[in-house]
């Protein structure tokens, strides 16, 4: 037999090997994870999620399947989850390590400190941005917005270059009940009040931040207009149910669109809050090797080049990088203020649980 044919022989015995195994392995039912995420970053890692499940990763002969879970950080760190031993999700993605924090009697492992970020952006209509920073000469951030909120109940004819027509000043942000981007909102603002990143009772407990807090909280018109997603809210409805708002980065990016063509303006507070997305293992008498296995080969996943680039598809920023501003979403908010690399310099550490718990408390019943 010539030489070529054996070889060719060989090839297609090692090629049916392969597919051979390759179909054995298919036949194998899938090791499937739960990873619950909490909805700031749930759009990107459900993508991620779909195409990881599209590959080959094993864990032992059997292919690694990730089902994807959405639940605020609120719900899990408040106790309203109901995890405990046997019922509850291999791996969580918190969207700030903060929730992870105040989620310590939980047995819980970090896996990866961090696979993307986002953080707190001021949003306005470059009108109403225009009067409440008196053309620029203020900065758009906390002060500008309390003293707006505080002057004669919000009117914005009370301010020089606020219309009547406009009636009274109407601010968002997410409910800090039911979302961490709202409780980061509080704290950038007990931040902003007491001069200080590093947060405790002290501050946000004290009753002249809340008295100069109180007035923009209820110069929220009604959170369940809001909806789940204010960004898109504003971008739809526009001044009619939003003036100003502090919400993600991302939340804003992925309305960008419709809001770059009605002069929107953006600026990042002074104190600002980061969400770093922390993958989190439950590690309890129940966890295997297998698990282990299957979060870490998921982790690396998210933290890849083609996922880290996918993340800013959806307004997110890379977990250890800047964009370079030429990404679509940078690119199109670019014009607005939108920035690749914004300033960190006092980005806010969190107080304790329980006075996260009491300010909440105090949003709730002085809303």
């Amino acid at each position: 037999m010539r030489r070529g044919i054996v070889i060719l022989l060989l090839f297609l015995l090692v090629v049916g090997g392969i597919l051979g195994v390759s179909q054995l392995l298919r036949q194998q039912p899938p090791f499937e994870i739960t990873i619950a995420v909490d909805p700031l970053g749930a759009a990107w890692v459900r993508s991620a999620a779909e195409a990881f499940n599209a590959g080959e990763t094993l864990v032992g002969t059997r292919r690694v399947q990730v089902t994807i879970q959405e639940i605020s950080d609120i719900d899990v760190w408040r106790g309203e989850s109901e995890w405990r031993a046997g019922s509850h999700p291999e791996g969580w993605i918190a969207s700030s390590s903060v929730s992870l924090d105040y989620a310590a009697t939980l047995p819980l492992e970090t896996v990866e400190a961090s696979l993307a970020r986002t953080m707190l952006v001021w949003g306005g209509f470059g009108s109403r941005v225009d009067v409440l920073t008196q053309d620029g000469a203020q900065a758009f951030d906390w002060e500008a917005l309390a003293a707006a909120a505080a002057s004669e109940g919000g009117a914005w004819a009370t301010l020089a270059g606020g219309q009547a027509s406009w009636g009274f000043l109407k601010f968002a942000f997410q409910t800090p009940e039911r979302a961490m981007s709202g409780v980061a909102v509080l704290f950038s603002g007990a931040a902003q009040f007491s001069a200080t990143t590093t947060l405790n009772g002290l501050e946000t407990n004290s009753r002249d931040f809340r008295a100069w807090l109180l007035p923009a909280v209820q110069a929220v018109p009604n959170f369940q207009t809001l909806g789940a997603d204010p960004a898109a809210t504003i971008a739809s409805r526009g001044t009619s149910v939003v003036d100003i708002a502090l919400l993600p980065e991302s939340e804003w990016l992925i309305s960008i669109q419709p809001l770059a063509s009605q002069d929107f303006r953006f600026s990042y507070p002074a104190y600002q809050f980061v969400f770093d997305f922390p993958l989190a293992r439950w590690e309890g008498d129940e966890t295997t090797d297998d698990v282990r296995a299957a979060l870490a080969a998921f982790g690396n996943f998210l933290l890849s080049e083609a996922q880290q680039n996918n993340a800013m598809n959806f307004g997110l920023r890379p977990a250890a990088a800047d964009p370079s501003g030429t990404e679509r979403l940078f690119a199109a908010g670019a014009a607005g203020g939108i920035l690749p690399a914004p300033l960190l310099d006092n980005v806010v550490h969190a107080p304790s649980r329980t006075d996260a718990l009491s300010l909440i408390q105090w949003f709730i019943q002085s809303r």
